[in-house]
This record gives structure tokens, C-alpha cells and sequence, in this order.
């Protein structure tokens, strides 16, 4: 059939052509050679052209092509090779951020600052009240039994069993102590160990946090290494928070996938699928940000971490990084101060219950707060305890157990709540620290402060205060000394303690009033060139005195009540604060030496010589009278004053010990003369009025400046020394005198701080005699004018009063009633 097709389409296609042919006229012979030649050359180019341009087509077609596929591959290439090296960018990026993290210091450590640990041994004095303000301050849990756990107590009445902390001193590390004692009449009598019934002759307590030093982001956190986090705690945390954590690279596509179910399946967040190593990376190098950019940082940061560092190293950063809750400005960072911040002991001495309350927190800091909610706390541990319970970590019994406990957490001073006494510490420490190490180094200072002292310091002028005036812009500053060592107990800087303004007690520098007189007379009395030594029976001229200065004024000093009293007493012009002998005597020994017996008792600044100085014109602040008057209560030996015992670096290794430092530039023997004096200015003088509301001996002197715009006192019992300033800091009057206003405070703060009395040293050259007041010369014991003063071995007088024994009583001390 298709042959047949073929034919009848061939013959078709001649006889059309034939009749075509026939219908043209012949040619010539030329002719058609000539069409013969054109029509073969015809042919040939028709035939040669057809098939060469269809053929040329189709390869251009392919060129193009080809051409097109090369340029997109190459530019594909470009941009694979583009994005390669961007992605490498990135990651180098993010490696270089991980490891200039990890290889250098990860953290900047605050200075940790401890109150000074208190010692006990037998023959302390110290009340029970004292005893009991140190337990509840240190956190130590009351118990009925005998106490077998660190930081317990049992107490019946004045009987107390208790079983110290392990801590680290600057001198080593001291073992917890079980010990038993008693305290009568503010006394420690008895002090046994509780299981040996051996005597303890000395015990310390762990030292109290104070505050921190801190970087400006003021996070804080107590280091802890991998091996002191108890192995239950690990295994409770990673079950709640990363089960595979040993198993994956730091992403783990299952602990998402299960997220998601979870997730989608409850209609809302309840799982989140982040690993251990996820939520670190976030804490260290990213935000809080809830964006997808932030999740793919997250990932590969967490992918290249655990490229370069083992697992253990990084449960030990997470462990120590992670974020626990607020104390004010402060930020509690890290399993290890949550410990002790919450529960008041280390991680490794908190039940089951307490870490399970730590890693609930893990989700939510602020929401499952256990001491701002407690029953959320309560919740998230009871899931936690749930979850270990289920893996058999604890038993069904010990889930029941554990569930009916309440969450309790310790009270505890806020951080920062000593503004005054820490910034005398910054100022002590900056003397041998850099303040970046200060705030970045992680050292462990330890200070003289005395929390109970502090205490009572704060409460005296918190309560007294509003007493002396219901202005509330009247200030006040105090300063309490150990006069034996010059350590300082505690200082207020401010009407509200706690307040982190202005410290008046390191920087109001106000004029000091009479508080110079016990120097002028020292002087006096140290002075050995003159024509008749100086003693306290010397007489003194109480009249007008008119001196001339350089500029050709005239200084005419009045006394405070306006009037002259004649010939006086050495003794009774200090008890009873005139100010014209103190002039006259400050002017005739020189103010020169005036100055230089400044200088000994421990004043260190400049001084001018103006008159005036005599009568206490010249500017200091508290903790400058502070170092003055340590000398007197000291009897003369003066100490610096100290806030700072020793410092310890981070791995708790000494650094620095600030050993006491004891030096006597004063004659003794005079010191003590003004001091028998001081003692009669608390009994019988300005300050009579601590006679009758102290149980206690003490010496001290009251300071009024010009128009009553300050009040002082400064005084000493035989263990505690302490100024005390009131004024307004814009200078105006107050209406308060030394014994009217600053007084008042300083009582306050003694009668429930000082357990000695100040009593005069025995010296055997000194001596006493009785003294006729109106003439300073030897009377009977008997004679109604008659005082017993001492003296210096050669100085006493000699000549004897005619004045007549009445037998009645004396009418100098009768005076002051």
C-alpha cells in the first residue's frame, strides 16, 4: 500500500510537469545552452543552499544555549563559592566570640565582703542577746535536738549547743565545731565540746556576707567547681532540664521534635526543646530576644561550643552562669550563691527538697521566686520531685516526705546595707588595689565591722533622732572603734543608714568645738620645758582675754555661759569646758605644739595656726576625731584605724594581711591625767548625765561649734570608743549642744554595746592626792573643797591648804547635782 502511494504521487507529479513544459514557446540554441547553465547553476545553488541554511539554524540555537547554561553555572558557582565563604565568615564570627570567651576570664568576679568572725573562748564578754543576734544574723537553724547538722543551734535559756560552719579563713580553712556553752552575767563561763566534753579554748564562727564590690553589671555568683556539686543535684538537673545531654552536640532534634508534640498537642508553651548547652549560649552571648535570626546563632553557637569543649566543662559554666534572682541591684548568678542566698548554706549541705527548689527555679526565676512565691516554688519543686521519683532517684516515701515540706528561706541583710562602713573599706583597699581588680577579681574580703555593734549603732540613731527634732533634715554620723587594735566596730553615715548617698562620717568635715580641749591640755601637761610643769591642779585664769592678730584685730573668746569664773582648776576648767583658759593655755605652750601633739595622737593633715584653733576652729570628720580619741581610750598607744583584716583571691589563697600596727608618740603618764579628767566630765561634768543612765564608767568629752551648728561627743568605755556628730548639712543651727544632742546618741549606742568599764591604768610613778579646788593645793580628805586628783611622781603640790574639814559633803562635786 505505501508503494502504491508512492507511484500515483510520482506519476501525478511528471504529468503536471509535462503539461507545464508543453505551454512554453522552444528556445534557441544559445538560449538554452544559456537557461540551461543558469537553471543547472540554479540547482546546484538550491540545492546547495536549502539544506546548509536549515542546518545553520539549529547550531546557532545550540551555541546560544550552551553559551546561557555556562554563565548561570559560573554565576551559581560565584555565589555558592560567595555563600561558602560568607557562612565560614559567619561561623568564624561566632567561634572567635565563643573562644575569646571561654579562653580568657569568663566572668568578672565582685569582691565578696564578710563582717569580722566572731571568736568566742571563756571569760568573753558578750550577752546573750549578743549571741543570739550572731546565730539568726549567720543563719543558723534553730533546732529542738541536739544539733548534728553545720550552722544549727539549741538554746535553753542561757545554754547553747551549737554546731558551727565549715569555713575558710585567711589563716586556713577551720573545721565546724559542736560545742556547748554558757553565758552568765554577760560572761562566757562555761565552753565544752558537745561530744568529747573536752574545753575549747578558742571557737569562730564563719564570717557574715556583707556586700559586694561589683562590675558594672553587677552580677554576683560563688564559683563552684564541677567536683563540689553534689552528684544527686547534677542528676536531678540534667533529668529536668537536658535528659540527652551526654548524648547530643548541643542541638537535639528529638528534645525539639518532642517540644513541638508536646507543645502543639496542649495548645500552648508548656515543653521547650533548648538543651543545656542551647540555654548557656543564650545566657553568655545572646539576648532574650524571641526572633529566628537569635535561634540560628543560638544553634550553631551551641554546635561549635561543644566542638571545642567537653561536656563537663560546660555542665560546671552552666552550672555557675545561670540566672537565680534579684537581691535589689544585685543579680544572683550560678547554683552556688542561690544556695546560700536562699537557703543560707552551701549546695552541698541542702536537702533533697531545697535543690529541687533551685533547679525549678531554672524555668522561671522571678515567677518561681521561693521567697517571693513561695506556693509556685512549692509547685515547680514538687514537679521536680515528681520527675526523680518516677526514676527511681527517690523513693514513693521520700516523695511524700519532701512534697508536705513548706519552702522556707532565710532572711538575711540586703547587699549593700552597709554604705558608710563599705566605702572606709574601698578607701583602705585602694591603697594597695587597682579598683577594676576591686570589682572584677573575685577577692574575699574580710572586715573589722561587728554586725550587732552595727545593729545598735544604726538603732541609736534611727530612734534618737526624731527625739532631739522633728526636723527631719537634722543629720548625724557615728563612728565606734576598738580602742585596743583601732578596728571600727561599725559607722552610720546618714540619718537612714542604708542610704547610698553623702557619708558624713568619712567626708562631713565640720568644726570640732571643745573636742580639741583634751588636746590643748595634753600638751600642756607633755610640756616639760616650762618654769612649773603643768598638772591637773595647775590654777588657770578665767578673765578676759583680749588677743592681737596680725591684721590688728583684737580675738576676745567668752566661755559658753557668757562669764568669767576667776582662778580655776586645770581639772575643772576641762570637766567643765571653758573656753578662756583653754585659749590662754593653748597660746602661752605655742600652737605649734598644740599642732604636733595632734599629729601624735594620730591627726596626720595640715593645720594653720590661727588662735582660734584653740577653741576647736578647725574642720574634721568623724573618722578624723575617730583616730584622735582611739589614742586617748588606748591611754595613749594609738592604732590606726582599720576596716580591713586581710584579703583572699578567688581560689581563696592570702593575699594581703593588714596586721595592727601600734605606735606611742604621746606621753602616757599625761594621757592618763587627761583621761581621769575625761572621766570626771561623765560624772560630774558637761556629759554628768551618762552618770545616772550607764552602769558603766566612762571618760569622753562634749563639742559645741559656734551658734550650735554641731554637736559632739566622743567617749570611751574599756572596750568600745565612739564619735558621734548631729548637725544640718546646709550649716544652720541645730539648738542642740554636744550634751543635749550628740550625747544622747552616744549613750544610746554604749549602754547596749560596752560590757568594761574604763578603768585608769596602775602606773607606779603615777600618784593621787587630795586638792583643795579653790587653790590647787594639798587638803584633807575631809576639807569641803577637796578633790582627789592624780598626779605625775614630783608634780603633786607640795604646800598645804588652810581650808577646814567639815565632815559634810563637797561642795565642788555639789555643784554639778
Amino acid at each position: 500500500m505505501p508503494d502504491t502511494v508512492t507511484r500515483m504521487t510520482a506519476k501525478k507529479s511528471k504529468s503536471s510537469t509535462a503539461k507545464k513544459t508543453a505551454k512554453k514557446p522552444a528556445p534557441t540554441k544559445s538560449a538554452a545552452k544559456k537557461s540551461s547553465a543558469k537553471q543547472s547553476v540554479s540547482k546546484k545553488s538550491t540545492s546547495k543552499n536549502k539544506p546548509r541554511k536549515r542546518s545553520s539554524g539549529k547550531s546557532g540555537n545550540r551555541k546560544k544555549s550552551t553559551k546561557k547554561s555556562s554563565v548561570k553555572c559560573r554565576i551559581f558557582s560565584l555565589f555558592l563559592i560567595l555563600g561558602g565563604i560568607a557562612f565560614a565568615g559567619y561561623l568564624y564570627v561566632l567561634d572567635a566570640q565563643i573562644t575569646e570567651r571561654f579562653t580568657g576570664r569568663i566572668w568578672q568576679l565582685p569582691a565578696h565582703v564578710y563582717a569580722r568572725p566572731l571568736e568566742l573562748f571563756v571569760g568573753k564578754a558578750i550577752s546573750e542577746q549578743q549571741l543570739q543576734f550572731e546565730l539568726d544574723y549567720l543563719n543558723y537553724q534553730k533546732t529542738h535536738s541536739l544539733p548534728g547538722q553545720q550552722a544549727q543551734y539549741r538554746r535553753v535559756k542561757n545554754n547553747f549547743e551549737i554546731k558551727t560552719r565549715d569555713f575558710i579563713f585567711w589563716d586556713g580553712k577551720e573545721a565546724a565545731h559542736s560545742v556547748r556553752l554558757v553565758i552568765d552575767e554577760n560572761r562566757i563561763t562555761q565552753m565544752r565540746d558537745i561530744y568529747s566534753d573536752q574545753n575549747i579554748d578558742l571557737m569562730r564562727f564563719d564570717a557574715g556576707y556583707l556586700t559586694g564590690i561589683f562590675p558594672s553589671h553587677l552580677q554576683d555568683r560563688v564559683l563552684l567547681k564541677l567536683d563540689e556539686v553534689p552528684d544527686l543535684f547534677i542528676k536531678m538537673l540534667l533529668l529536668t532540664e537536658d535528659r540527652r545531654y551526654f548524648s547530643h552536640y548541643g542541638v537535639d532534634p528529638m528534645s525539639i521534635a518532642r517540644a513541638v508534640v508536646v507543645n502543639v498537642s496542649s495548645g500552648r508553651t508548656v515543653q521547650g526543646g533548648s538543651t543545656l548547652t542551647q540555654q548557656l549560649v543564650k545566657n553568655l552571648f545572646l539576648t532574650k530576644d524571641k526572633k529566628l535570626s537569635r535561634k540560628i546563632n543560638e544553634a550553631f553557637m551551641s554546635l561549635l561550643l561543644e566542638l571545642h569543649y567537653d561536656k563537663k566543662t560546660i555542665l560546671e559554666t552552666y552550672i555557675n552562669e545561670i540566672y537565680l534572682g534579684q537581691d535589689g541591684r544585685r543579680a544572683i548568678h550560678g547554683f552556688g550563691l542561690a544556695s546560700e542566698f536562699y537557703f543560707g548554706q552551701s549546695l552541698n549541705e541542702l536537702t533533697i527538697d531545697q535543690m529541687a527548689v533551685l533547679v525549678g527555679m531554672v524555668k522561671g526565676a522571678s515567677y518561681y521566686n521561693p521567697t517571693r512565691n513561695p506556693e509556685h516554688a512549692r509547685s515547680r519543686r514538687d514537679v521536680v520531685l515528681t520527675t526523680m521519683q518516677q526514676v527511681e532517684l527517690i523513693t514513693d516515701r521520700q516523695l511524700a516526705k519532701f512534697k508536705s515540706k513548706p519552702v522556707r528561706t532565710v532572711k538575711h541583710a540586703k547587699a549593700g546595707r552597709y554604705p558608710a562602713f563599705i566605702d572606709l573599706v574601698k578607701h583602705q583597699l585602694q591603697q594597695d588595689y587597682e579598683a577594676e581588680d576591686l570589682r572584677s577579681e573575685g577577692l574575699r574580703v574580710f572586715t573589722t565591722l561587728d554586725p550587732y555593734i552595727q545593729y545598735q549603732t544604726e538603732q541609736a540613731v534611727k530612734t534618737t533622732l526624731p527625739v532631739l527634732s522633728e526636723d527631719e533634715e537634722l543629720q548625724a554620723a557615728a563612728v565606734v572603734v576598738s580602742p585596743s587594735n583601732g578596728d571600727v566596730l561599725a559607722i552610720v553615715g546618714d540619718r537612714q543608714p542604708s542610704y547610698k548617698g553623702f557619708n558624713r562620717a568619712l567626708n562631713a568635715s565640720r568644726p570640732i568645738g571643745s573636742l580639741i580641749k583634751p588636746v590643748i591640755y595634753l600638751a600642756a601637761l607633755e610640756d616639760k620645758t616650762a618654769d612649773e610643769r603643768y598638772t591637773l591642779a595647775s590654777m588657770l585664769d578665767d578673765s578676759e582675754l583680749v588677743y592681737a592678730l596680725p591684721n590688728q584685730d583684737e580675738w576676745k573668746p567668752q566661755n559658753y555661759d557668757r562669764k568669767f569664773h576667776g582662778d580655776v582648776t586645770l581639772y575643772e576648767a576641762l570637766i567643765k569646758s571653758y573656753n578662756v583658759p583653754a585659749a590662754r593655755t593653748g597660746l602661752k605652750i605655742g600652737l605649734d605644739k598644740v599642732i604636733s601633739t595632734l599629729s601624735d595622737l594620730g591627726y596626720r593633715q595640715p593645720v594653720a595656726k590661727n588662735p582660734s584653733l584653740t577653741l576647736g576652729a578647725i574642720n574634721m570628720s568623724p573618722v578624723d576625731v575617730a583616730e584622735i580619741y582611739q589614742s586617748f581610750a588606748a591611754n595613749g598607744f594609738h592604732s590606726p584605724l582599720r576596716s580591713v583584716h586581710a584579703v583572699l583571691d578567688k581560689d581563696r589563697q592570702p593575699l594581703e594581711r593588714y596586721a595592727l600596727d601600734v605606735d606611742s608618740q604621746s606621753d602616757q603618764q599625761a594621757v592618763i591625767l587627761v583621761n581621769s579628767a575625761l572621766i570626771g566630765v561623765a560624772k560630774y561634768g558637761t556629759a554628768k548625765r551618762l552618770a545616772s543612765t550607764l552602769a558603766l564608767q566612762v571618760a569622753g568629752k562634749t563639742g559645741t561649734s559656734d551658734d550650735l551648728r554641731d554637736s559632739w561627743f566622743a567617749g570611751f568605755s574599756g572596750d568600745v570608743m565612739a564619735v558621734v556628730w548631729t548637725g544640718f548639712d546646709d550649716n544652720r543651727p541645730t539648738t542642740l549642744t554636744g550634751s543635749s544632742g550628740a550625747l544622747r546618741i552616744w549613750r544610746n549606742i554604749i549602754q547596749d554595746t560596752a560590757y568594761k568599764p574604763y578603768l585608769l591604768p596602775e602606773v607606779s610613778v603615777m600618784t593621787t592626792r587630795w586638792i583643795d579646788q579653790k587653790n590647787g593645793l594639798l587638803a584633807d580628805q575631809g576639807c569641803e573643797n577637796a578633790l582627789e586628783l592624780s598626779f605625775i611622781e614630783g608634780t603633786q603640790p607640795t604646800q598645804e591648804s588652810d581650808c577646814e574639814s567639815t565632815g559634810g559633803g563637797n561642795w565642788f562635786l555639789d555643784l554639778f547635782d
